[in-house]
């Protein structure tokens, strides 16, 4: 398993060379997950050059998709991903959330026949398309993993990206995974939750949620999971005053709980 950090449009005050030096000073964290929308030339810059420094580097590059992007747009995301693959020499794992909807039945319909459209449309081969659990708010009524279990073993082209944070904040089993599900999984995230509702919490020592992130973690090594892990972390929760502060504290928390589990 190697971990990644997730980063977002708020990282995008300093250069992607930069930010790239930042993460080699790591030395657990072996590559990035993109959640950078696709609306401007700015950012579409800003991800190709991203892209050639991780080249240079030999870091490893996933996709957090943005499934409520006009449909237009987010076909145009995948066709520059698939020349992304081309470049890298291997698939990109793209990590896609369900629609949202006033119920889970609905939720789940329009999921499905996005899905159903989508995955024709793309080189599967180049993208490896992969469904998120999500933890309930209290605005929508969102797909947990046993809501989408059935979606994913019946499309070749589907895969699962399992969230452990939402799984902590929705005070699920963990470990409870149906054994095909298991082996669909391209993808892994974590992080922490606080009493005040706010998802994507930075993990640190004394974490209230510590046994719980442990347990997810030696849960993946148990099941022999060797695909990515991201360390998806609200940047604003990061310590630090400056963004570079911040990325900083980011990486800190990965080598810190990573080695937890590493070298234990």
């Amino acid at each position: 398993m190697k971990n990644l950090i997730s980063v977002s449009n708020k990282f995008l005050t300093i250069s992607p060379s930069e930010l790239v030096s930042l993460i080699l000073s790591s030395k657990y964290t072996k590559g990035i997950e993109v959640s950078i929308d696709f609306e401007s030339e700015f950012k579409k810059n800003y991800l190709n050059d991203l892209v050639l420094e991780m080249k240079k580097n030999n870091l490893i590059l996933q996709i957090h998709g943005h499934i409520e992007q006009q449909y237009d747009e987010q076909l145009e995301y995948m066709k520059q991903l698939e020349k992304y693959s081309d470049y890298l020499g291997y698939p990109i794992i793209v990590t896609l959330h369900t629609i949202f909807d006033e119920d889970k039945e609905k939720s789940l319909i329009k999921t499905r026949n996005f899905l159903e459209k989508f995955l024709n449309e793309i080189d599967n081969e180049k993208l490896v398309i992969s469904l998120e659990n999500l933890n309930d708010t209290k605005k929508y009524a969102r797909l947990g993993k046993e809501d989408i279990t059935s979606t994913i073993l019946n499309n070749e082209n589907l895969f699962f990206t399992y969230d452990i944070g939402h799984e902590i904040a929705d005070f699920g089993n963990i470990t409870d995974v149906n054994s095909l599900l298991i082996e669909k999984i391209r993808n892994a995230h974590i992080h922490s939750y606080d009493n005040h509702g706010r998802d994507h919490q930075p993990i640190y020592k004394d974490d209230p949620y510590w046994n719980e992130i442990i347990k997810g973690l030696r849960y993946l090594i148990n099941i022999k999971y060797q695909y990515n892990i991201v360390y998806e972390y609200a940047l604003e929760y990061c310590n630090g005053e400056t963004v570079k502060d911040k990325i900083i504290d980011y990486l800190n928390s990965i080598d810190f709980v990573s080695k937890q589990y590493y070298e234990e």
